[in-house]
């Protein structure tokens, strides 16, 4: 084999083995392939309905969230065996909510409630009657309530002026008896008739002058001792006699 023909070869094979290896290290020192760019994520299902039902494994109704009739929505969670919701939250379509919280005794033993007019109310039932109120009404005046056999007997609370005042009621739940502490400086006890109208007062005016009156059922004044000392002997609403 002459010279050049093994120089021809001998280039031939010194050109493989230098491919070969750059192939090898070009394969090394190349960046790895990018991976392709995943699809986007594709969007919620919407799922609507007038109303869902939660059912338990036996296949019992434990809950309901729906629109009612009257176009109120509401949630409401049974218990195993109850008929009634143990659990009521509705909204009303004037914007109020009501929480109603019942036990196995009675439909209702806590309600929660804000009117739209700013009216709050938290009432506690025994027996299906309610026994205590808290409430604040629409004017911002706060009061507490008790009640029996469905009916208010007392109130503590204060008016919208700030001042705290204790009624009692009577028959009809009307007033029978009220005290009153102003911030003025004057108290008063007020006894009240069947019709609610004032019968005896006793009194302090701006903390300083005590008075006592007496009225009739009309609410006419009949008789007034003040503290300076005078008493006073009224008819028709006129003094016809003065004690000094």
């Amino acid at each position: 084999m002459g010279l050049q023909h093994r120089g021809i070869l001998l280039s031939g094979i010194i050109s493989a083995v230098i491919g070969l290896a750059a192939g090898f290290i070009g394969g090394r020192l190349a960046p790895p392939p990018t991976p392709a760019s995943a699809p986007p994520p594709a969007s919620a299902a919407l799922m609507q309905a007038q109303a869902f039902k939660l059912v338990d494994q036996a296949g019992h109704e434990r809950g309901v969230w729906g629109i009612d009739a009257d176009g109120a929505t509401r949630l409401a969670l049974f218990g195993p065996k109850a008929a009634l919701p143990l659990v009521n939250l509705a909204v009303s379509p004037r914007g109020g909510a009501t929480l109603q919280l019942s036990d196995s005794r009675s439909t209702q033993a806590v309600v929660l409630k804000a009117e739209p007019g700013g009216f709050r109310g938290v009432s506690l039932y025994s027996g299906d009657k309610i026994r205590l109120n808290l409430e604040v009404q629409k004017n911002g005046d706060p009061a507490v309530n008790l009640y029996d056999r469905g009916s208010r007997l007392i109130s503590l609370g204060l008016t919208n002026q700030g001042d705290p005042y204790l009624t009692f009621y009577g028959e009809g739940q009307k007033a029978a008896l009220e005290v009153i502490s102003r911030k003025n400086g004057d108290r008063s006890l007020d006894l009240m008739g069947k019709n609610g109208t004032p019968r005896v007062v006793l009194g302090l005016k701006n903390d300083k002058q005590a008075a006592l009156g007496l009225f009739d059922r009309q609410g006419k004044t009949r008789v007034a001792l003040l503290d300076e000392p005078s008493l006073i002997l009224l008819k028709g609403g006129k003094p016809v006699k003065t004690l000094p």
